[in-house]
């Protein structure tokens, strides 16, 4: 569903619940999220999953957790080489391990 438009980027790798993962600079994290068929990322407190939807950073819904343990929304983070991701929702989630 999700494909790359053609242009100029170096592949890089990213970490998503420590799995390599590639991706291109400068795109965003959300990006790679949903090509690579990851729609969920975290609970909301009702118990619905939730993942990237406005794609533009309004709605929250697409919160990850990075290494040092700060919360940010997948779709205002840029993939730089070696990212290292969480996702809140996977069983895997424990920053530091």
């Amino acid at each position: 569903m999700f494909r790359h438009i053609n242009g100029h980027k170096t592949d890089i790798t990213i970490f998503i619940d420590e799995k390599p993962t590639n991706a291109s600079s400068g795109e965003t994290v959300a990006a790679v999220l949903l090509r690579e068929n990851i729609y969920a990322v975290h609970t909301a407190p009702n118990g619905e999953a939730r993942g990237p939807y406005c794609m533009m950073g309004v709605c929250f819904d697409c919160m990850v957790t990075l290494e040092d343990g700060q919360n940010e929304q997948a779709c205002q983070i840029e993939a730089t080489e070696g990212l290292k991701i969480y996702l809140p929702i996977s069983d895997r989630y424990k920053v530091g391990e």
